[in-house]
């Protein structure tokens, strides 16, 4: 099964609260079937799911029906993926809003690796800029480190402000 989540799924503790969700609607899912079979006509309410976990569900009934079987192929992929996806970590100087997240993510599934997870983090010490950590690399374009590196060079820039 190929597995493309949505960009604001983005870290691995979205990956981790997706799967708990595709968990509990797959024993829901159990328990309903068992219902039908035994014809018992009481339905209960399917479980509250968040807007990945509904996209994520909609492209597998998309692909064949959902089944047992299906869910737990998913909820197998999804473990694979939270083991085998390269993780990214993006630290910028104010906390990032959902839409910088996301278009942070879809670049980095675009450019880099279409399995990418990111976590978000925020330090305001860099006044600006962003620090990109991957693996053992990390990657400082913030302003403090700009500013540091043109120390003797900032008291001139100020005088001519």
């Amino acid at each position: 099964m190929k597995l493309k989540l949505p960009d604001s799924i983005a870290s691995p503790q979205d990956v981790t609260a997706l799967l708990f969700e595709v968990k509990e609607y797959s024993q829901w899912f159990a328990h309903e079937s068992i219902k039908i079979e035994s014809h018992i006509k009481h339905v209960s309410k399917s479980p509250e799911l968040s807007t990945g976990a509904k996209i994520l569900l909609q492209e597998l009934s998309d692909k064949k029906p959902i089944t047992k079987e299906s869910l737990d192929e998913l909820i197998g992929v999804l473990n694979k993926y939270c083991d085998n996806a390269p993780i990214m970590t993006i630290t910028l100087a104010a906390p990032a809003t959902n839409s910088v997240k996301e278009i942070l993510v879809a670049w980095c599934r675009t450019n880099l690796a279409k399995n990418t997870l990111v976590n978000f983090q925020f330090n305001t010490s860099l006044l600006g800029g962003m620090v990109v950590r991957f693996g053992s690399h990390i990657f400082d374009w913030s302003f403090r480190r700009q500013i540091l590196a043109n120390k003797n060079n900032f008291p001139k820039v100020l005088r001519h402000v």
